[in-house]
């Protein structure tokens, strides 16, 4: 039986995992075969994990990522653009709240805005 603060942190782990890849519990519940309403289930903190359950999530989660790797080779390695799981949290949490198509749409706006409003100020004979 796992203890309450690794399935948190398990839980944790495989959020973050599925918004680095663009996908949710949803896709998850497609790969593994299982209803949606199972894998938040199984996904609580309370909810009964097996090592097969997990062994599962990490197999499709792993095949995902190298698929994408090999379809856009050029994605972004978030563990360089983040430098804790905490900053990789919080812009998933917020691409989340603005309904953004996948993390790297949202950190590709965010970032060109940034820019924008740098290159205005500067044109405007600022910094």
């Amino acid at each position: 039986m796992y203890r309450y603060a690794q399935i948190v942190s398990e839980h944790q782990e495989i959020r973050r995992r599925l918004a680095a890849i663009g996908k949710d519990r949803k896709w998850l519940a497609v790969q593994l075969k299982m209803s949606e309403h199972t894998i938040r289930q199984y996904l609580q903190p309370k909810g009964k994990r097996t090592k097969e359950f997990m062994d599962d999530i990490e197999r499709v989660i792993t095949l995902e990522t190298a698929r994408q790797r090999e379809v856009q080779p050029e994605a972004p390695p978030w563990n360089l653009i983040f430098r804790t799981a905490e900053e990789f949290d919080k812009a998933d949490r917020a691409s989340r709240l603005v309904k953004a198509e996948s993390l790297t749409e949202f950190c590709r706006a965010a970032i060109l805005q940034r820019a924008e409003g740098i290159l205005a100020e500067k044109k405007r004979g600022g910094r």
